[in-house]
């Protein structure tokens, strides 16, 4: 009688099955978690928009003027969007968030606003 040989690895095309299968997971995944990445910045954007907001309401309910930025009491250091503020003589002002560094590939949201009179701009990323 002839002895069965018995393998107890892997061959090579179970390997190479296997790392295709992972590649392609993977090839899946990543971009989700991208997308994901830069929509999460952008809510904490549109947060630090809705916080200038309410302290310029308050400082002007106060005071009757909104303020600069750099006067209100909140952190605005950021790697994804820079802050800067607008406001007119007639007591008006648009808050803005511009996209800087890797935030820049969110493309339709690279900048948002927000106004005295909370119109949200562009309103497809609110």
């Amino acid at each position: 009688m002839h002895k069965r040989l018995i393998s107890s690895g892997f061959t090579l095309i179970e390997l190479l099955i296997t790392l295709s299968i992972i590649s392609l997971l993977v090839g899946m995944v990543i971009p989700n978690y991208q997308h994901n990445i830069l929509a999460t910045q952008r809510d904490l954007a549109k947060m630090k928009l809705t916080t200038i907001s309410l302290l310029q309401t308050d400082n002007f309910s106060r005071y009757q003027e909104f303020i600069e930025l750099e006067n209100l009491a909140i952190d605005l250091s950021s790697n994804t969007y820079q802050y800067s503020i607008d406001i007119t003589e007639s007591n008006h002002y648009t808050v803005i968030a511009t996209a800087v560094g890797s935030q820049l590939n969110d493309i339709n949201c690279r900048q948002l606003s927000l106004d005295h009179n909370l119109m949200r701009l562009p309103a497809a990323c609110w």
